[in-house]
C-alpha cells in the first residue's frame, strides 16, 4: 500500500474539494429553507453548484494550457464565453423554482439572480485561477528540489567514493616491498587493505553507518598504517563515550585521520606525533585530530583537497548543524568537527 507524502497530499487536495462543494450545496440548502422545503433547496443548491464546478475545472485547464504559457488574451476570451454560459445556465435553472417573492436590492427578482450568478461565478473562477497557479508554483517547486537533492545525492557519492590515492599507493609499495623479502607482515598488511576498501566502497554507498563501525575502521587504518613504519609511531586514539547507539555519515572521520597523517612529519621528526579524540555528549559527537608537522616538508597546501571534499559533504548532509575547525599552527596541525549524531537505523540504500 502506497502511503508516499504525495499520495497523501493528493488525498488531501481532493478531500477539501469534495467537503467545499458539499459545503456549497449544504450552504445554498440552509439559505432556502426558509422559501422552500429542505429536498427542493438542496435540489437548487445543487443546480446551482454543478455549473460552478465546471467553470471551476474548466478553468484549472485553461490555466495550465494558456494562462501560465503567457497566452492572456485567448484565457480571457475563452474564460468570458465559459463564464457566460455559466451564469446562463444557473439563470435559467433558478428560473425553474418557483418566485420567492423578495426583491432583495433590484427591481425584479429574474436581474437578482442575474447578478447573483455573475457575482459568485466570477468569485468561483479567481479561486480557481489562484489555486490553480499556486499549485503549479508548488509542483515546479518541488520538482525543483527533487532535482538538487538528486544532484546533492550524485554529489554526496561521488565525494564518498574519493579516497586519497598517495595513501592507497604508498601501502601497495610497501606490500610488494614485504611481499619481495618475504616478510610475516605481508598477509596481515593485505588483509587490513581489504577490510578497509570494503568499508570505502560498499559501507561507504549507505546513508550512515553505526559510530562502532567508523571507529573500528580508524583503528584499522592505524594499524595499516603503523605498518608501514620500521618503527613505531607515536600515534594516540582515545574515545570517550559510548558509542555503540549512534549513527553518522560514512567515511567522515577517516579522511580526517588520514590528512591527520599524510600532513603528521613522521618521516623527519623523531618527535614526531598524532593524537585522535573521539567523544560522545548528549548524542553530539566532538572530533579532533592534532599532529606535528614541518612546513618545509609539505608538499600540499594546508588542508588539502581532502579536508575541501569533508566539507562539501558536511554541508550536503549536515547543513547548518555541523561545526569544521582547522586551526594551523607554527608546528601543529589541529582539526576539530563537531556534529549531530542519531540513534535511528537508516534505510540503506543499493
Amino acid at each position: 500500500m502506497d502511503i508516499s507524502p504525495w499520495h497523501i497530499t493528493d488525498r488531501l487536495k481532493i478531500a477539501i474539494q469534495v467537503s467545499a462543494w458539499v459545503s456549497i450545496v449544504a450552504l445554498y440548502g440552509i439559505i432556502f429553507t426558509g422559501y422552500f422545503s429542505l429536498g427542493l433547496s438542496l435540489v437548487r443548491g445543487l443546480l446551482n453548484t454543478v455549473p460552478m464546478m465546471v467553470l471551476f475545472y474548466v478553468n484549472l485547464f485553461l490555466v495550465n494550457r494558456f494562462f501560465e504559457k503567457g497566452h492572456y488574451l485567448r484565457y480571457v476570451l475563452l474564460n468570458t464565453v465559459l463564464l457566460g454560459g455559466v451564469v446562463c445556465l444557473r439563470v435559467a435553472f433558478n428560473s425553474l423554482f418557483p418566485e420567492i417573492g423578495r426583491e432583495a436590492f433590484l427591481q425584479n427578482e429574474q436581474q437578482g439572480w442575474v447578478v447573483g450568478a455573475i457575482a459568485t461565478s466570477i468569485a468561483v473562477l479567481v479561486v480557481s485561477t489562484f489555486y490553480q497557479v499556486l499549485v503549479n508554483r508548488y509542483e515546479r517547486e518541488r520538482e525543483a528540489q527533487a532535482i538538487i537533492q538528486e544532484q546533492q545525492e550524485a554529489q554526496l557519492q561521488f565525494l564518498r567514493a574519493q579516497i586519497n590515492p598517495h595513501f592507497l599507493f604508498n601501502t601497495l609499495n610497501n606490500i610488494y616491498s614485504l611481499a619481495v623479502v618475504k616478510s610475516d607482515q605481508t598477509a596481515p598488511m593485505v588483509l587490513r587493505l581489504s577490510n578497509l576498501l570494503r568499508y570505502v566502497v560498499y559501507d561507504g554507498r549507505n546513508d550512515r553507518v553505526q559510530l562502532k563501525q567508523e571507529i573500528h575502521q580508524i583503528e584499522e587504518y592505524i594499524a595499516l598504517f603503523q605498518m608501514r613504519s620500521e618503527t613505531s609511531l607515536v600515534i594516540d586514539l582515545q574515545i570517550e563515550g559510548d558509542p555503540e547507539p549512534y549513527w553518522l555519515e560514512p567515511m567522515i572521520l577517516i579522511p580526517l585521520v588520514e590528512n591527520c597523517f599524510k600532513h603528521c612529519d613522521f618521516d623527519s621528526n623523531p618527535d614526531a606525533f598524532a593524537q585522535i579524540r573521539l567523544g560522545i555528549r548528549e548524542e553530539q559527537l566532538q572530533f579532533e585530530t592534532l599532529n606535528s608537522k614541518d612546513d618545509t616538508q609539505q608538499k600540499d597546501k594546508t588542508g588539502g583537497v581532502g579536508l575541501q571534499n569533508i566539507r562539501k559533504r558536511l554541508q550536503l548532509k549536515y547543513k547548518d548543524a555541523y561545526k569544521l575547525s582547522i586551526l594551523p599552527g607554527v608546528d601543529q596541525f589541529r582539526v576539530q568537527l563537531s556534529l549531530p549524531l542519531s540513534t535511528q537505523n537508516p534505510s540503506r540504500h543499493g
